[in-house]
């Protein structure tokens, strides 16, 4: 996925039709998890809608091996997504369901930091080999992708929590809790200042003369960093309220978004993305806890579903502003944008820290 952006490009689809296309995800996705999830908790069957969404969007996925025109790319992304967009929240769901037994969620999470990692520095480096302008390699990776993570998908069984199944009115009860709510406003304006790094980093890159190897370089040392975050943030939260480390996450992601749009040196853009360890890994980590501190085991799913839907808005509203800014001014314009939005969340959990602050913990029992 990080090369579809630049492979988008390279098939002659401008700005603004990129943002149109990767704009289709978040907007199905402010209500189509939430149906999966449901679904999922209704029937207390996880795993096999886990599976049919999977495959679902396996197959879906496929006619992009094909296509080259912006309306069949758009028609085709649009059924791919009715699937893929509940494949994050059905798998954490499981994650969760692990924490309350005693795992910790950032050894769980880690591991798709860890495929990333692989994927992104080996398509890098074969892709900067055929230096190809926009080269197939991108689709049929992705689409090779998704079918081992369907036949893996056969071998997770149901979490195995006891349960009643959820009611449509439970959304409302998890809704009542002011801790989720301020969560679901944090993420989605985070997830709006994330737009220009998730959809055109890899472009910006690109437009920089640098190879593809280099992007995957650039991606993968932010996810080491992720993994690292995510690996001790356990001991951060014994140690640190959830505001100060989100107040932390903000911050420190402005500094990135500011340094990004006005760094020149190929080098020093790299080794920036080390910042992506709270940019991302943190403020999942704590997003998580409070989701699973906020929500009851029978609505573990719905829960996620929620974040993801926040997640999502924040997306489709910087999906569609972002494809017309690049037309016009380029990426630097997008990232000193980006920089000036992560005040918003900055000032938004500075204001509910005493929400936060009542929010239990999950070190003790369990430990996230």
């Amino acid at each position: 996925m990080t090369f579809l952006p630049a492979y988008l490009r390279g098939l002659g689809l401008s700005g603004r039709e990129i943002s149109t296309v990767f704009t289709v995800t978040p907007t199905l996705a402010l209500v189509v998890p939430l149906a999966w999830a449901y679904l999922a908790d209704r029937t207390q069957r996880h795993d096999r809608v886990l599976r049919v969404v999977v495959g679902g969007a396996w197959l879906a996925f496929t006619p992009i091996l094909f296509a080259r025109g912006f309306p069949v790319i758009l028609a085709v992304w649009g059924l791919y997504a009715l699937f893929s967009v509940a494949i994050g929240t059905l798998a954490d769901g499981f994650a969760v369901a692990r924490v309350r037994d005693g795992a910790v969620y950032g050894r769980l999470r880690m591991w798709g930091s860890v495929g990333y990692v692989i994927a992104t520095v080996a398509v890098g480096a074969l892709l900067s080999a055929r230096a190809r302008t926009a080269d197939w390699l991108v689709p049929v990776a992705l689409w090779l992708a998704l079918g081992c993570t369907f036949a893996v998908a056969w071998t997770l069984r149901g979490p195995g929590e006891p349960a009643a199944r959820p009611r449509a009115a439970d959304v409302k009860v998890l809704l009542g809790d002011p801790r989720l709510r301020l969560l679901l406003v944090i993420a989605a304006l985070h997830w709006i200042c994330l737009t220009p790094y998730n959809v055109y980093f890899g472009v910006f890159m690109r437009d920089l003369g640098l190879s593809p190897l280099a992007w995957g370089t650039a991606y993968s040392i932010g996810v080491v960093m992720e993994v690292v975050v995510l690996a001790v943030f356990h001991h951060l939260q014994a140690r640190f309220r959830l505001s100060t480390l989100l107040a932390v996450v903000f911050a420190v992601t402005a500094v990135r978004w500011l340094a990004t749009a006005t760094l020149r040196a190929p080098g020093a853009l790299i080794a920036l993305q080390a910042l992506h360890g709270l940019t991302f890994g943190m403020f999942w980590s704590a997003a998580i806890a409070l989701v699973a501190a906020s929500t009851p085991p029978s609505l573990r799913a719905t829960g996620q579903a929620l974040l993801m839907i926040a997640i999502n808005l924040g997306s489709a509203v910087g999906n569609s502003m972002t494809g017309r800014i690049y037309d016009a001014r380029g990426s630097r314009l997008l990232f000193l944008l980006a920089a000036i939005g992560e005040l918003a969340p900055l000032v938004v959990v500075l204001a509910g820290r005493r929400r936060l602050h009542d929010a239990p913990g999950l070190i003790s029992s369990p430990p996230c």
